[in-house]
């Protein structure tokens, strides 16, 4: 096994004022290359913390991240952000797509940001469009498409540089149930060709797609549940 991700010790703490909130407490964890994990856990405990984390999108206060054996809390602000737009693909729930950016060049900008040939961009944006469905939408714009096929766009932004790591924070969460599973049958797609993939998610029924389940719970791992099982995971959940 290949352990892409590695997280030890990991700490996260906001501070406003006088006020302190310990988010993460000590996390540890790894992540094989090719699989498929899912974050769960109520609110506040920590799951979008550590995905940001993870993605280098924040700083810990305290630990470790190493994604493909490079340590993202060591590195300065120019080399993470290198780093992310490379090797990293990131999927939100409420898309951040720009508005006033065609759906073919939403997906193009972050391969011609990493300084991608403008034609090679082009061709690979065109081949994902199609292969998620919405190539006969790439010249539009996405204030004009459904939030699935938004949805679909975003993906294609996030794996148009072949990221090492796709990371999603709840991508079915501003979708109703259909486009969620359509949009999760694409995740669950990409990973069984060697995607690795961790999604932070409210929903049992998503989180059975993943391999593995973590349970969160006030700023700690508090159980590892195998995917696949809707009902023990919504029982599990119950629970906190």
């Amino acid at each position: 096994m290949t352990v892409l991700v590695r997280v030890a010790g990991l700490r996260k703490v906001y501070r406003t004022g006088e006020v302190t909130f310990e988010a993460l407490k000590g996390i540890s964890l790894e992540v094989a290359a090719g699989d498929f994990v899912a974050i769960m856990g109520p609110s506040g405990s920590g799951k979008s913390t550590l995905l940001h984390l993870v993605g280098g999108l924040d700083r810990p206060t305290a630990g470790t991240v190493q994604v493909g054996g490079r340590k993202l809390h060591a590195l300065n602000e120019t080399a993470l952000a290198k780093f992310r737009r490379r090797q990293i693909g990131f999927i939100f729930q409420f898309f951040n797509l720009i508005d006033n950016l065609t759906v073919q060049a939403n997906v193009e900008l972050p391969a011609l940001l990493a300084g991608g040939d403008r034609r090679r961009v082009r061709e690979r944006a065109e081949r994902l469009l199609e292969r998620l469905g919405i190539g006969a939408q790439a010249h539009k714009y996405p204030w004009g498409l459904s939030g699935g096929q938004q949805q679909r766009v975003a993906i294609a932004r996030a794996l148009i540089n072949e990221p090492t790591l796709l990371l999603a924070d709840e991508p079915t969460g501003n979708l109703d149930s259909t486009s969620g599973q359509e949009v999760l049958d694409i995740l669950e797609e990409f990973n069984r060709q060697g995607q690795t993939t961790l999604i932070v998610t409210h929903d049992a029924r998503a989180a059975a797609r993943a391999k593995t389940v973590l349970v969160l719970q006030d700023g700690r791992i508090v159980d590892r549940v195998p995917g696949g099982d809707v009902r023990r995971i919504a029982h599990r959940l119950t629970d906190l």
